[in-house]
């Protein structure tokens, strides 16, 4: 898919950008997935390969390292809390 930059041909019916197919340079519309008159799909991009998908990996490692320390330390500290009973309450009956 090739924009059209130079003429910045835009759709009478909604004001979006017109493309140009990249097979025979034919006018496309700005929602067609394939061209009306060659059918070349339009919207093909380009491929990444896989290693491009490990920074969501590398991402997540911080972030389930802070979770599982956030529960552990709400874990002790609830039972820090729990372990002592209030002895004032029973003398002063």
């Amino acid at each position: 898919m090739i924009l059209n930059h130079a003429e910045e041909a835009r759709c009478a019916h909604c004001s979006l950008q017109l493309h140009q197919c990249g097979r025979c340079r034919g006018i496309a519309g700005p929602f067609d997935r394939f061209c009306g008159f060659c059918g070349h799909e339009m919207v093909q991009g380009v491929t990444r390969p896989m290693w491009w998908r490990l920074w969501f990996l590398a991402a997540l490692i911080p972030l389930v390292a802070g979770l599982i320390y956030g529960i552990a330390q709400a874990a002790t500290s609830r039972n820090s809390t729990r372990s002592a009973p209030d002895v004032r309450l029973n003398s002063a009956i």
